[in-house]
């Protein structure tokens, strides 16, 4: 899961020398080639392009060579080290990983940029907001009949059908039914093959992160969230998070257990500086990223909608999406991050008088691919410095799909810095704290525990709102 990145040029280039090969030594010279290799070519799958998969293949061609040939002192590591230009096979093993991080990075400069243009009138503001019809309106964007079929048929409908548009309670209206079939396009089509740019003038975070939480679930039959058919009112995305508090008004409102919360569900991306040399795709994609969190795997795939906010009950005014600083206070949320994807090909080519391995992706292979966050359990006083020095240290654990791991990785890694990460955790109380990973019950006594050091002499019991309102 460690990512180098260390910036070296495809060709590295070395010297052709006579000098015999001392094996083990630091100062040695690259040594010279036991056999040709100006044949060699092997074609990597995508997620293939590793040393351990290149030093396994060329074994196979090594070996086959060595059969018919003279014995090579220092064996198939010599060679090795002779193609990637080091003195010892410790140093080519990275040198391969940098070449095939530098190959991807070259793959991820080729994708073009654009908007996100859906081709249906969908206000991206208003969305974000948790407000216009897509939040506002209750059905399905997708179904399959043997969601009916399985739940009695003809006997219990009087309409089985793909087109939801068509349903015997919530049918979908055609502004939805064309924006999920704009959205789910615009996944399959593009979203891999194509830069998105910022969908708004909002977003723009001094954390690097951005968080969307929901408060509604709008679509039955996706085994995800409450909302059922015939009983979708008011019904609720699936719970992952707890709020801790909202302000308003000069007033702080706190929401112990689940009482007037009910069950809520936040999900963020977030992502480095580097947007431009392609090495860290996650950062130059993240505006896919968010279309993918917030349109497609959530509104689309889920049918969650709303901020927390747009519920009565609950006080301030939150974004569905926004900055995670400018979010409601809460305990966790999930996560995604976005990587790169390509097809490669390995050959041996003359760099100045020396043999060199070239690693290059396969044209028009590379794709980006959406998957939970893989991050680290927090570890107090483990520092970036620390994580230069040994990132395999058993002293860290992962902890995937989870925002908080996510971006304590992301700190390792020296793509944000101290400054972001507080910020971050002034609305994710449970970056330190991991535990909150694991129930109801922890999140909400971590909440309780940022409330009571924020709010000294504050009780941490739910307040009325003035003039609440039945749902």
């Amino acid at each position: 899961m460690q990512i180098r990145t260390t910036a070296l040029t495809i060709f590295l280039v070395a010297t052709t020398t006579n000098t015999v090969f001392s094996e083990g030594t630091e100062d040695a010279a690259i040594p010279t080639l036991c056999y040709d290799y100006s044949d060699l070519r092997f074609d990597l799958e995508p997620n293939a392009c590793k040393s351990s998969v290149i030093v396994r293949k060329f074994r196979e061609v090594f070996t086959a060579k060595a059969a018919n040939g003279e014995r090579c002192r220092g064996g198939m590591q010599r060679d090795v080290m002779a193609l990637t230009g080091t003195t010892t096979f410790d140093g080519a093993v990275l040198t391969l990983h940098d070449m095939c991080t530098d190959a991807l990075a070259t793959a991820a400069n080729d994708l073009v940029s654009s908007g996100w243009n859906l081709g249906v009138d969908v206000d991206l503001e208003k969305f974000f907001d948790g407000n216009g019809f897509l939040n506002e309106e209750t059905g399905n964007f997708k179904q399959s009949t043997d969601s009916f079929i399985k739940r009695g048929g003809e006997e219990r409908f009087l309409s089985i059908s793909e087109d939801p548009r068509e349903n015997d309670h919530y049918a979908t209206s055609e502004e939805s039914y064309n924006a999920g079939l704009a959205i789910n396009n615009l996944f399959e089509e593009r979203s891999k093959k194509e830069y998105f740019e910022k969908p708004t003038g909002g977003f723009n975070c001094a954390s690097n992160t951005v968080m969307c939480c929901w408060g509604r679930d709008r679509q039955y039959f996706d085994n995800n969230g409450s909302c059922k058919f015939g009983d979708c009112a008011h019904e609720n995305p699936g719970d992952n998070t707890d709020l801790c508090w909202t302000e308003e008004g000069g007033d702080v409102f706190p929401y112990p257990g689940d009482k007037i919360e009910d069950d809520l569900h936040c999900h963020g991306i977030s992502w480095g500086d580097d947007t431009d040399s392609g090495k860290d795709i996650n950062a130059k994609a993240r505006w896919n990223n968010l279309f993918y969190v917030s349109m497609y795997d959530h509104l689309y795939q889920r049918g969650y909608v709303e901020a927390i906010t747009n519920d009565p009950q609950i006080a301030g005014s939150h974004a569905m999406c926004d900055c995670v600083e400018e979010m409601p206070v809460v305990a966790r949320a999930d996560c995604s991050e976005v990587v790169g994807k390509a097809s490669y090909t390995v050959t041996v080519v003359d760099d100045e008088g020396s043999k060199r391995f070239l690693i290059a992706h396969t044209p028009d292979t590379f794709e980006l691919e959406f998957q939970a966050c893989e991050g680290y359990k927090f570890v107090d006083d483990f520092t970036p410095d620390d994580y230069a020095l040994d990132n395999d240290t058993k002293e860290l654990s992962g902890q995937n799909n989870d925002l908080a791991a996510f971006v304590f990785r992301q700190y390792l890694e020296r793509k944000l810095d101290e400054a972001q990460v507080a910020t971050i955790e002034e609305t994710l109380i449970g970056y330190r704290n991991p535990d909150v990973n694991k129930s109801d019950a922890k999140r909400n006594e971590a909440c309780q525990a940022a409330f009571e050091k924020e709010f000294p002499g504050l009780k941490y019991e739910a307040k009325v709102l003035t003039g609440e309102v039945e749902i």
